[in-house]
């Protein structure tokens, strides 16, 4: 029995391994949203999307806040690195001319999903909470549009 055993051991394992090969173009890295779509989720204290970047054109962000409080979702065209928007006491202002929000959820309800439509240029963005401490405790990420 024991010799029947190692054969089929072995021949499982060499299909195992040809079915689990690495993907020859997969380069590891985040791919760019083919369907314009980005999903996420906003809770305390950060902002996570599937993808960190998007082909330029019209992209929808469908988000959830998965948190325990009221959050907003903003998208902010800007070359300030992640995390690094001067803060004007506990947010920053949406007149800083290091940025241009492009639009935003607006507060949205713990437990809830909301959806925002934009069309994007090329460029880097950061996806944020601007609600007081929010973004100074974490809440963004970077996002990139490519051509």
């Amino acid at each position: 029995m024991k010799t029947l055993v190692k054969p089929v051991v072995a021949a499982s394992f060499l299909i195992f391994s040809f079915g689990c090969g690495a993907d020859e173009n997969d380069s590891g890295a985040s791919s760019d949203s083919d369907d314009g779509t980005v999903s996420g989720i906003v809770t305390e204290w950060e902002v996570k999307v599937d993808q960190q970047q998007a082909k330029a054109g019209e992209v929808v962000f469908t988000i959830a806040n998965e948190g325990t409080i009221g959050h907003e979702f903003l998208v902010v065209q800007t070359d300030v690195a992640d995390g690094e928007i001067e803060l004007d006491g506990d947010h920053f202002s949406e007149e800083n001319e290091s940025l241009l929000v492009m639009d935003e959820i607006g507060e949205f309800a713990k437990k809830t999903t909301e959806s925002l439509t934009l069309t994007l240029e090329p460029g880097n963005y950061q996806l944020v909470c601007n609600l007081p401490g929010h973004y100074e405790n974490g809440m963004h990420t970077a996002f990139t549009v490519t051509s």
